[in-house]
């Protein structure tokens, strides 16, 4: 099929919160780890905006797999897997941003298992990348 005009105002809404919460992530990354550690606001805050973040690149998966008729997916992770496959994200940005997707999972179901550290590791590595996401989206469903 095709993307409407309708999924692109649906995509577009998505982009925005994600926009918002990669801003929050981005200023979180700038706390040294140390302070990050000690300040459970600090964790709290990164969980949720990467949590949301993270929602809304999967709901808007879901959206261009649906619109365009790609294979049915089978997890959140691979709603991600498809984007990279049908050529949304590159294989090498794939490989390196599966590690946040994954970490959606620990966010969602093994909250209890999360530490400061691996919160703050993932957002160090992760935080910048959703500027590539929203580019990267925005040009293959001609976002104007």
């Amino acid at each position: 099929m095709f993307i409407t005009d309708q999924h692109r105002t649906q995509i577009r809404s998505y982009l925005d919160v994600m926009e918002k919460q990669a801003d929050v992530l981005r200023t979180l990354k700038e706390h040294a780890s140390e302070e990050f550690a000690a300040q459970p606001v600090l964790q709290a805050a990164a969980e949720r905006a990467l949590h949301i973040a993270l929602e809304c690149l999967t709901d808007i998966g879901n959206i261009i797999i649906d619109a365009l008729i790609m294979r049915d997916p089978a997890s959140y992770e691979d709603i991600f897997l498809i984007l990279t496959e049908e050529g949304v994200f590159e294989q090498m940005f794939g490989d390196h941003f599966l590690e946040a997707v994954r970490f959606r999972k620990t966010l969602v179901h093994d909250y209890r298992d999360l530490t400061a550290d691996s919160v703050y590791r993932v957002v160090q590595a992760h935080a910048d990348d959703f500027e590539f996401i929203k580019a990267s989206i925005a040009k293959y469903v001609q976002l104007s």
